[in-house]
């Protein structure tokens, strides 16, 4: 039975962002002419005449986008107030506000620091990924034609340097990049100002070739390949769009 209802799965859904899409659209998607065997969309041109610095990648698996950790923060629970030098200088919490005070030593009974009453809370956070970023995938079911799959890149609004997803697969690369709140899909083509999205053949994007590479503007600017996503398969498949949000560089 056909099933109009949209079926979503999400890994850790930050609210979508929606931007202007270059693949097919919603309502009526935009279907290739032929088989995947015949012919494919044309390849877009270098960003910025720049190529990618190609390096040995970081593998990662689904799993890692949004994993999250556990991280214990000490917070004040009282005003600040004068701390005998004892106290300070014989207690972790409050070693900073040792140094920085005019303690000579933890017998010192001159002297004083300011500090607070703290308390040790759990607190929740997202896991980083080797080189410090943090991105999330959300993958949404039945929402462009079922021979592609499309794939989405956004930044968040205070990562501001050059990102970009590239899938690469049957001979083939698509991308999407973000750089200072815009995106492209065939830089520097304007039509394709704002395009955040691209896609793929299913049956490419579900060989166990094809791979989602992760890169971003590293020292000087320069474009390195950074991650390396493979199985593609084991959560996508033909009308899937997944979405990749860069929120911490």
């Amino acid at each position: 039975m056909h099933q109009h209802a949209r079926l979503a799965s999400s890994f850790l859904v930050l609210g979508l962002l929606g931007g202007v899409g270059c693949g097919p659209g919603l309502e009526e998607p935009s279907v290739p002419e032929a088989v995947p065997q015949e012919q494919a969309p044309v390849a877009p041109s270098q960003d910025e005449g720049r190529e990618v610095t190609a390096m040995s990648t970081t593998g990662i698996s689904w799993n890692d986008f949004g994993k999250t950790t556990v991280q214990y923060i000490a917070e004040c629970v009282t005003g600040p107030y004068n701390h005998t030098c004892s106290f300070c200088g014989t207690n972790t919490l409050y070693s900073a506000e040792y140094s920085q005070s005019g303690c000579t030593s933890i017998n010192d009974i001159q002297h004083s620091c300011i500090t607070c009453d703290r308390e040790v809370h759990q607190k929740v956070v997202y896991a980083e990924l080797p080189d410090g970023d943090v991105i999330l995938a959300e993958i949404e079911h039945n929402i462009t034609s079922p021979d592609v799959v499309e794939f989405r890149l956004n930044s968040a609004s205070d990562v501001t340097w050059w990102k970009e997803v590239n899938i690469a697969g049957g001979g083939e690369s698509w991308r999407v990049w973000n750089k200072d709140g815009s995106s492209w899909c065939n830089y520097p083509s304007p039509t394709t100002n704002n395009c955040d999205t691209n896609s793929q053949w299913a049956a490419i994007v579900r060989d166990p070739g094809t791979r989602f590479i992760f890169s971003k503007a590293k020292f000087l600017g320069i474009h390195t390949e950074m991650y390396s996503l493979g199985n593609l398969g084991d959560r996508l498949t033909g009308g899937d769009r997944v979405t990749f949000r860069w929120i911490r560089d």
